[in-house]
């Protein structure tokens, strides 16, 4: 071919997405359509659960340095017996002391400064540190089985978080995202609300998506 007529047949870059517009557009609306139809069923990538779905969304609120258990809805009357008493060594088993305590020369038993009382159908023992949660005892669920072997404030917040104290898995709003899916393609599946740092940072990796892919990671807003 003849040198001046092969320039003759280059395309410029503007020529080259003229040309191509039709196909890239069908590709795009194909893709926004299957999209579309896959937010059209509340089925996520792990298929339709196997009870109807009721909830609309979920709402964590995470208070990092909120008041213990014990002086909210987790009731032990046996440490106002124990008063004063020396924690024994059944319940430290040998564990290390955390730097806030390590100069302390005893460690007595203190018993909750609040009053307790049965609440609802359920009989839920609450606090009076929680008057308006006791209103609403039988919609509550309280979960007093979970344990953990950490004694400070990073690797228990990453177990709350995540199920494990060692970083790397994915947080609970990140399951939710893959399990579930969304009816809302226009906005962030998984979003976060941080309050700003006073005291215990909250790091990025408490809403990530550890092995999951990245689009259910949340999306943090501006504190």
């Amino acid at each position: 071919m003849n040198p001046l007529n092969e320039l003759n047949h280059l395309e410029t870059r503007r020529q080259f997405f003229r040309r191509g517009a039709a196909g890239l557009g069908s590709v795009a609306l194909s893709s926004m359509l299957a999209k579309d139809a896959g937010a059209a069923s509340p089925a996520g990538a792990l298929g339709s659960p196997h009870l109807p779905p009721k909830a609309k969304r979920v709402i964590f609120l995470f208070t990092a340095g909120a008041p213990p258990q014990q002086d909210l809805f987790d009731y032990k009357p046996k440490m106002a017996d124990m008063f004063d008493v020396d924690l024994p060594e059944s319940i430290r088993k040998g564990q290390r002391l955390t730097t806030m305590t390590s100069n302390q020369a005893r460690f007595p038993i203190a018993p909750s400064t609040f009053d307790f009382a049965q609440h609802g159908e359920a009989g839920h023992w609450i606090s009076s540190a929680l008057p308006f949660h006791a209103q609403m005892a039988d919609d509550l669920t309280f979960i007093k089985s979970m344990h953990t072997e950490a004694i400070n404030h990073d690797p228990a917040i990453t177990f709350i978080q995540t199920g494990n104290q060692i970083p790397g898995r994915p947080t609970l709003g990140a399951w939710i995202s893959y399990g579930l899916g969304t009816l809302n393609r226009n906005l962030p599946e998984f979003i976060v609300l941080n309050c700003a740092p006073r005291g215990q940072a909250l790091y990025s990796r408490l809403w990530g998506s550890g092995f999951l892919p990245s689009v259910h990671a949340g999306v943090a807003f501006r504190a």
